[in-house]
């Protein structure tokens, strides 16, 4: 398999992860067969693809303004690149869009049923 395959398949979960929260430890890499910290290794992936660059930008300008509470600005982002994205990305786009009411609810007030949910888990 290609090398930017293989660096997807094995590092996918530092592209889920914001990317301010990365740590700062460096592992052996067997994709790339050398020591490197993990921003490194998103930073030698997205070379390989300005696509890939361009979506996971927006997935971490997304979640920082999803973070920060700033609703207006987060839905306004999904507005101006709905038309843009691919399919995957339209999908997501559109769940929260449908969902825009309950998103911008549980994002403005400081109730939540975590606690609750904790406790069933438990149970």
């Amino acid at each position: 398999k290609s090398l930017p395959y293989r660096a997807l398949k094995n590092h996918w979960r530092l592209f889920q992860k914001d990317s301010c929260k990365l740590s700062l430890n460096s592992f052996y890499s067997k994709t790339f067969r050398q020591t490197l910290a993990p921003h490194e290794v998103v930073a030698k992936t997205l070379v390989f693809s300005k696509e890939l660059t361009d979506y996971y930008t927006l997935y971490q300008l997304l979640l920082f303004h999803f973070q920060e509470k700033r609703v207006d600005v987060f839905f306004d982002l999904i507005e101006e690149n709905r038309s843009k994205v691919n399919h995957y990305f339209q999908t997501v786009f559109r769940t929260f869009l449908r969902h825009k009411q309950y998103i911008k609810n549980a994002l403005e007030t400081d109730y939540s049923n975590a606690k609750l949910e904790a406790t069933n888990k438990l149970i």
